[in-house]
């Protein structure tokens, strides 16, 4: 089975590279940089990642320091160097760096930022996505939006068109119904709806 965790980070890492350290990302304010200090940080610093992780955390004055602190250290590192500790990924200590979750959590997050980084540029085009890498998004979707910042007020069906289907959320009559691709539908469902080429509807599920 293709390690698409691992794929998509490479394909980040060479991303990086061929835009530089100043372009644009889909991710709030940030910047490549930024989202290459954000990743590195959640390799291989588990403690400042958690003064970032949430609301809760981030309020936590010791872990906020901590996470400010690397963040500025990082930042002050030459691309190369930096981009290098995002393409060589965390170490086996790392809780996103073995097992079950690795190949959850890391599958999408690389796959999520290197659309972060292709589609904040103009004339981006949609990627041809490998059936195997859609299945595994679609599979890791319903613990996906389960986790912040996915909390919707109303129901939400998702349908990946020849795959399946899956509801979440509180029934009524402003639920929306999210069909498309699983690689659309995951960025849909974690905040890149104005990207995502999905179709959507309201209906009462």
């Amino acid at each position: 089975m293709t390690n698409f965790a691992r794929s998509e980070r490479l394909t980040l890492a060479a991303l990086l590279r061929e835009v530089g350290p100043d372009a644009p990302t889909l991710c709030d304010g940030w910047s490549t940089r930024d989202l290459a200090v954000h990743i590195v940080i959640r390799d291989r610093y588990p403690s400042a990642m958690a003064g970032e992780a949430s609301e809760v955390t981030a309020k936590i004055p010791f872990l906020n320091k901590r996470a400010e602190q690397r963040r500025r250290e990082l930042g002050e590192l030459d691309w190369k160097q930096l981009v290098g500790m995002v393409a060589e990924g965390p170490g086996m200590l790392s809780p996103v760096g073995w097992g079950p979750g690795e190949i959850l959590a890391n599958t999408v997050e690389f796959y999520v930022h290197v659309e972060d980084v292709r589609r904040a540029r103009r004339g981006w085009t949609r990627r041809n996505i490998l059936p195997e890498l859609e299945q595994q998004l679609w599979s890791a979707l319903p613990t996906m939006v389960r986790l912040p910042p996915w909390r919707p007020e109303t129901a939400v069906k998702f349908i990946a068109l020849g795959i399946g289907e899956f509801s979440f959320g509180k029934t009524d009559v402003k639920s929306k119904v999210v069909s498309g691709k699983p690689s659309e539908i995951v960025l849909y469902a974690l905040g890149r709806q104005e990207q995502a080429q999905v179709e959507v509807r309201s209906e009462k599920i």
